[in-house]
């Protein structure tokens, strides 16, 4: 299976990460478990040389063009947006690469491009930002698929409904398949007969975000176009996958684990109360960012720390930010608890008594907390641990 995708550095600074992927490298690592033949066409600079001894190591095999330095993603949670060094409008374009072969897997690239010969192409743009048709470039494939989200999906088309704006895809690129991420709640596969079939999110313990969107990618393209597998069920099988790496950072596919897997159920989207306190700079900083990612996961937030006079008595399911909670937020929960509605606490410090001990999920991982807390609120009911 060819592979044409980035060789970046990531950094986050909670959870601890730093290691030398992007699209290109994850994607090759995560095939490379379950295909003998995988070859990566990336770009890279003199000091990622580390990172391709890793990957030759593993039995990749690579074709490399030269690029003048590092490019590096920066988060401060998985959650946040990430700084770019060199800022994107500073790193120099190189040549395009060239790729052909039975089964490919194309990414988009900051620094360059790839033009695909394939039977069977798998695109994944990896931006809203004025995303290129696949053909754009020259770019050839007898079978195409194409793997967005619902927001490249809209710029790419101009057409905000999902459905019309899928089919409208396929009409301008060609596609036999085109697969829509969203988010929590899973994603859509469409096909040239018109038919549609919804896949799921699957639960995990905990939630690494990192790298989910190549991982989905990688395991899509080794399942429909590699392997042929029909596109519903590889991407099935890649949402699976993402649940696994998900909760581990590896890429260990166990195919019994996965089918013990257990799905994101409920309605899309859902109200949240979120309960803490803004006493400190840093409280308050933490209370915005949650407020704002369960925003950006489709929820109806309401923070009576946050908006005077906002109660959700109504709340699907209930986040608290275990960190010197106020009285009026401890009243509010046990009121909350008495209705059983589904309580998800974050409490990240080890060294300090937890305040709602009997939470129905208790995680010291803020990405993690936002994605409990979304299932919850789509589920009404989460499972206690």
């Amino acid at each position: 299976m060819q592979i044409a995708g980035g060789l970046y550095r990531e950094l986050c600074d909670m959870p601890f990460w730093d290691a030398t992927f992007g699209s290109g490298v994850r994607a090759a690592a995560a095939v490379a478990a379950d295909c003998s033949d995988v070859k990566l066409h990336t770009y890279a600079s003199p000091s990622d040389q580390l990172a391709l001894a890793a990957l030759r190591n593993q039995g990749i095999r690579l074709s490399i063009t030269s690029r003048p330095s590092p490019i590096a993603f920066a988060y401060f949670h998985p959650l946040s947006v990430p700084y770019i060094q060199p800022p994107p409008a500073h790193i120099e374009r190189q040549p395009s690469l060239n790729v052909s072969g039975e089964a490919v897997l194309r990414f988009g690239f900051l620094e360059g491009d790839a033009v695909v010969k394939a039977n069977r192409a798998v695109y994944d743009p990896q931006t809203w930002r004025n995303p290129q048709p696949f053909a754009a470039n020259g770019s050839t494939a007898d079978e195409l698929a194409v793997v967005l989200n619902e927001l490249e999906l809209q710029h790419a088309t101009g057409v905000a409904e999902p459905d019309e704006a899928a089919f409208e895809l396929m009409k301008k690129q060609g596609a036999a398949i085109v697969v829509v991420k969203g988010g929590t709640r899973g994603a859509i596969v469409y096909e040239r007969s018109g038919y549609s079939s919804h896949i799921p999110a699957y639960r995990s313990t905990r939630v690494f975000k990192i790298g989910t969107g190549d991982v989905f990618s990688a395991m899509f393209a080794l399942h429909w176009a590699q392997k042929g597998v029909e596109a519903a069920k590889a991407a099935d099988l890649a949402s699976r996958s993402v649940s696994l790496y998900c909760e581990t950072r590896n890429f260990g596919f166990d195919r019994a684990l996965m089918s013990r897997l257990q799905p994101v159920s409920g309605v899309a989207g859902g109200s949240v109360s979120l309960e803490g306190t803004t006493e400190t700079l840093g409280q308050r900083f933490v209370m915005e960012e949650a407020r704002f990612a369960l925003r950006e996961l489709g929820m109806d937030v309401h923070c009576p720390e946050l908006e005077f006079g906002s109660n959700n008595t109504s709340a699907s399911a209930i986040l608290v930010i275990d960190d010197g909670l106020s009285l009026e937020s401890l009243s509010r929960i046990q009121v909350a608890k008495a209705t059983a509605i589904p309580l998800v606490t974050l409490h990240e410090r080890a060294d300090t008594p937890n305040s709602v001990p009997d939470s129905d999920w208790i995680t010291d991982d803020f990405t993690t907390a936002m994605y409990l807390t979304a299932w919850a609120a789509k589920s009404k009911k989460i499972d206690k641990q």
